[in-house]
C-alpha cells in the first residue's frame, strides 16, 4: 500500500510540474507575442514613411524621395525590404536585389500581419496594407492645344505597400531567452521539491510519532497511545486507547471471574466432598439427596453467574445499534408465555426507531432480569419505559405488585440477597444487572413506582456525542 507521503509528494511534483511547464510555455507565448509586436510596430512605422515617400511622375508611375527612406532598405538581403504595388507599377527595395515577395491578400480597412519566406529562405515578418490615394497628372489636349491652359485631373490610384522584417534573429533569441528561463523554472522546480518534500516531512511528523508508538505499545512498554496527533487522527487515537480499555476490562473480567468462580465453588464442592465420604444412603434418606440436589444447584447458579459476567462487553462498541422496539418486543413475548397462567400485560412507551448504542447480548441480559424480576411480583401489570435524554439513555422498569420496603432497598442491592426466600424474585440477577450497569459507567435506583406502586428499577446508561438515539415516547 502506497504511503500518505508517497501519496502527497507525487501529487505535489505533479501539481509542480503542470505549473511549471504551463509557466513555460505561457511565459514563452508572452515574450514572442511582445517581441512580435514590437517588430510589427517598427514596421508600421516605416510603411507610413514609405507611404509619406510615394509620389507618381507624369506617366502616373510611382516614385520615392531616396532621401526620405532608411539605408537599410538599400543594403543587400539585410532583411529590411519594401514592396510597393499599383495598377502602373511596381517598386522594391534595393535590398531584395532582384527578387519578390510573394505578398499574401492585403486588405483596405486594415493593416495585415503575417509571416513570409523571403531572399536565402529567412524568415520575415510582413506588415502590409492597400490604400486609396489622389494624384494630380497634368495633361494637355491635343484637340485644344492652342489656347488652352494646362488643367489638374484629380484622379484615385489604388496602393499595395509591404514591408518586412527579417525574424530570424528575434527566434535565436526568443529560443535562448526560452532556455535560460527553462534552466532557471527547473532550478526554482528542483527547490521547491526540496522544500514540499521536507513540508510534507514535517506535516506528517505527528503520524510518524504515532507509528513508531505502535511497536512500544505492541510490546507492552506503554498502555495507551499518546493523545498529542493531529486533530484529523486524533478521534482515531482515542477511539484505539478506547478499545485497548476495553480489552483490558474484559480480560480482567475474565480473570476475575475465574478467580470468583474458584472461590465460589469451593464451599459446595467440600459438601459433595463429605456427602461422598458417608455411607450410601438409601432409597428413603430424602435429606441426603436434598442436600445434594442443593448443591449441584447451587454450583450450576454460581457457574452461570459468573459466565454471565464474563461475557458482559461493557462500554459501547462502535458500530453496534441495538433496535430496542424489535428486541423489547421478542423479550416480552417470551416472558408472556412464560407467566401464561396469570394473563400479564405489558405496558411498552418506546418509539419504533429506538436505538441503544451497546452491545446486543448486554442489553437483553440486563432488560431480561428487570423484567423476568417484574414478572414474578406483578399482580398484573409491566411497565417499561425508554426515554432519551441528551447525555443518557433511561430505561425504567415498573410492576404494580407489592414493592420493596424502603428499609430493605440499600441490603436489596447486595450481592445474592433476597427479601423473600420462598420465590425467585428481587435479589436474583442483580448482581448481574449491577455488574452491566457498572461496565457502562451507569447507574441503577431502586424504589417504589409512584404511579403502579409496586417496585421500580431506573438505569441510566450514558452514550457518548454523536451516537445519541432519536427516542420518542409513544404508548402501545
Amino acid at each position: 500500500m502506497i504511503s500518505l507521503q508517497a501519496r502527497l509528494s507525487a501529487g505535489l511534483i505533479l501539481a509542480l510540474a503542470t505549473l511549471t511547464i504551463l509557466a513555460v510555455a505561457i511565459g514563452g507565448y508572452s515574450l514572442r507575442r511582445i517581441a512580435e509586436n514590437f517588430v510589427a510596430a517598427r514596421l508600421e512605422h516605416d510603411l507610413e514613411t514609405l507611404l509619406a515617400a510615394l509620389d507618381f511622375d507624369a506617366d502616373g508611375r510611382p516614385q520615392l524621395a531616396t532621401d526620405r527612406i532608411d539605408t537599410t532598405f538599400h543594403q543587400p538581403y539585410s532583411g529590411h525590404y519594401y514592396q510597393i504595388e499599383t495598377s502602373s507599377g511596381k517598386l522594391c527595395s534595393r535590398s531584395l536585389w532582384d527578387a519578390d515577395l510573394a505578398l499574401p491578400p492585403l486588405a483596405a480597412d486594415r493593416t495585415i500581419r503575417a509571416f513570409v519566406t523571403g531572399p536565402q529562405d529567412r524568415r520575415l515578418l510582413l506588415v502590409g496594407r492597400t490604400f486609396r490615394i489622389q494624384n494630380q497628372q497634368n495633361q494637355q489636349n491635343q484637340q485644344n492645344q492652342q489656347n488652352q491652359q494646362n488643367q489638374q485631373n484629380q484622379q484615385n490610384q489604388q496602393v499595395t505597400i509591404a514591408v518586412t522584417e527579417d525574424f530570424t534573429p528575434v527566434d535565436a533569441g526568443l529560443r535562448r531567452l526560452l532556455l535560460e528561463f527553462g534552466l532557471v523554472a527547473l532550478t526554482l522546480f528542483g527547490a521547491l521539491l526540496l522544500l514540499q518534500r521536507s513540508i510534507v516531512q514535517r506535516g506528517l511528523a505527528p503520524l510518524e510519532q504515532v507509528r513508531r508508538e505502535l511497536p512500544r505499545l505492541a510490546r507492552g512498554d506503554i498502555s495507551h497511545l499518546p493523545l498529542d496527533a493531529p486533530a484529523e487522527v486524533q478521534p482515531l487515537v482515542i477511539e484505539l486507547n478506547r478499545l485497548l480499555d476495553l480489552l483490558n476490562q474484559r480480560q480482567q473480567r475474565a480473570r476475575h471471574a475465574l478467580g470468583n468462580l474458584a472461590h465460589a465453588l469451593k464451599t459446595p464442592l467440600t459438601a459433595l466432598t463429605q456427602l461422598a465420604d458417608q455411607p450410601p444412603p438409601g432409597a428413603d434418606d430424602k435429606d441426603f439427596w436434598q442436600d445434594l440436589r442443593q448443591q449441584i444447584e447451587h454450583i450450576r447458579r454460581l457457574t452461570e453467574r459468573e459466565l454471565k459476567r464474563a461475557r458482559i462487553v461493557g462500554s459501547l462498541v462502535p458500530g453496534q445499534r441495538v433496535l430496542l422496539a424489535g428486541e423489547i418486543a421478542d423479550l416480552t413475548e417470551i416472558l408472556g408465555r412464560i407467566h401464561r397462567d396469570r394473563a400479564l400485560r405489558f405496558d411498552l412507551r418506546i418509539s419504533p426507531d429506538s436505538a441503544f448504542p451497546g452491545d446486543r447480548d448486554d442489553l437483553l441480559e440486563l432488560l431480561g432480569n428487570l423484567l423476568d424480576n417484574a414478572c414474578q411480583w406483578a399482580k398484573l401489570v409491566v411497565r417499561l419505559s425508554a426515554d432519551a435524554t441528551a447525555e443518557d439513555l433511561r430505561l425504567r422498569i415498573e410492576d404494580d405488585g407489592p414493592g420493596c420496603p424502603p428499609d430493605q432497598l440499600e441490603s436489596l442491592q447486595q450481592r445474592g440477597t433476597r427479601i423473600d426466600e420462598s420465590r425467585a424474585g428481587h435479589g436474583l440477577g442483580l448482581a448481574i444487572i449491577g455488574d452491566i450497569v457498572a461496565q457502562y459507567g451507569g447507574t441503577l435506583r431502586l424504589g417504589r413506582s409512584g404511579d403502579l406502586g409496586g417496585f421500580l428499577a431506573e438505569v441510566a446508561l450514558p452514550y457518548p456525542p454523536g451516537s445519541r438515539p432519536q427516542i420518542n415516547m409513544l404508548r402501545t
